[in-house]
């Protein structure tokens, strides 16, 4: 072993454990709640505090929606308590019921055949999400829209296009 394979494995161990603070630490708590069907938004609700515990009324431990899906229409209903799907859901209505945690957003139960999205973990982080293909269903946790949470590259954008629109108002007054 040479002294240049030495420097490589070193290298390559830093780089990794770069890699293991940057997604430990860098991933940020998500803002927002949105739910869509086909592009359609359905709900988008602010997530309070750092747990989702800040949409939970009243100090309940759980808060359930029933989303129902019928042709072009899309419904939510919300409930405090676990709800019977096969009981609340009209004939010829396909379903996905959301819960919402201390531990995240969860797909607890789905008519689709495949079942995927109640399998998959619940999501809590922002940039997080549970889709639902044959429902066309897209749960995520999203960040806010406020400058704040703005990367780089969108801050600059910002910046540019607020000194472009200065610029027009100066340039108009001059004149």
């Amino acid at each position: 072993m040479t002294r240049a394979d030495a420097v490589l494995i070193v290298v390559c161990f830093l780089a990794a454990a770069v890699a293991a603070v940057w997604f430990a630490f860098g991933n940020r708590d998500g803002q927002r709640l949105q739910v869509s069907c086909d592009g359609q938004v359905i709900i988008n609700m602010p997530l309070m505090e750092k747990s989702l515990a800040g949409v939970l009324e009243d100090g309940g431990e759980m808060r359930y929606c029933l989303i129902l899906l019928q042709e072009d229409d899309v419904s939510c209903k919300w409930y405090e308590a676990a709800c019977d799907p096969a009981a609340a859901v009209p004939e010829g209505t396909s379903y996905n019921l959301l819960v919402l945690s201390e531990n995240g957003v969860a797909m607890e139960a789905a008519d689709c055949r495949d079942q995927i999205c109640v399998n998959h973990r619940p999501v809590s982080r922002g940039g997080e999400s549970i889709i639902c293909l044959p429902h066309r269903l897209v749960v995520e946790i999203a960040g806010g829209t406020d400058e704040s949470v703005l990367d780089g590259v969108a801050k600059a954008g910002h910046i540019i296009e607020t000194a472009r629109e200065k610029g027009r108002q100066g340039h108009e007054t001059d004149g």
